[in-house]
């Protein structure tokens, strides 16, 4: 019985020592090459162009120029606020912020962020192209002496005329409405 287990057991080193090389058949191997690369997407910088227009926005509009705050906007701009609501064409905004102003006194918009950036696939309906992403701390005097301070941010999208065509506010309405509730009718 000893001899039969070396035996065997010399016959499977043996047969475990092959050398010989295995060649896989190429009809049974494919790559599906496309789905797992993804091309590499063109790099563009973005300059101080977006960055210009921006601030020369935000400042009109600390100065109450809802005309020059909207002077870059398309006339069928998009502008949807975090909490739902949505305004669509130059004229609702410039008559939304133009009633906005009759309640306030003096507004500052400070330590700004600044982030353009170019988005070459966005999911849903949102538009591929250039963005400008912004954050800036504002200060609110309202004309019943009440004073807030907040941060809002504000995603900018530019259609290909250089245009803003879909802007995105987000802020917290929540002071606001508290500061303001005397003055709402």
């Amino acid at each position: 019985m000893k001899k039969m287990f070396i035996g065997a057991l010399i016959a499977s080193s043996l047969f475990a020592c092959n050398n010989e090389e295995k060649k896989e058949d190429a009809s049974t191997v494919t790559k599906d090459t496309s789905a797992t690369q993804k091309s590499t997407a063109k790099v563009e910088l973005l300059g101080d162009e977006l960055n210009a227009g921006d601030q020369a926005s935000w400042d009109a509009f600390s100065k109450g120029d809802i005309d020059g705050f909207t002077a870059n906007f398309d006339e069928n701009v998009r502008m949807n606020f975090s909490g739902g609501d949505s305004l669509v064409g130059k004229k609702a905004i410039v008559d939304y912020y133009k009633g906005r102003w009759k309640l306030i006194d003096a507004i500052k918009f400070s330590n700004p962020i600044i982030l353009p950036v170019k988005s070459n696939e966005m999911p849903g309906n949102i538009p591929t192209g250039k963005w400008m992403l912004s954050w800036h701390q504002v200060d609110v005097k309202y004309k019943n002496g009440k004073n807030i301070t907040f941060w809002t941010h504000n995603a900018n999208h530019y259609n290909e005329a250089g245009k803003v065509d879909y802007l995105t506010q987000y802020i917290d309405f929540h002071p606001i409405k508290e500061a303001t509730k005397d003055m709402m009718k």
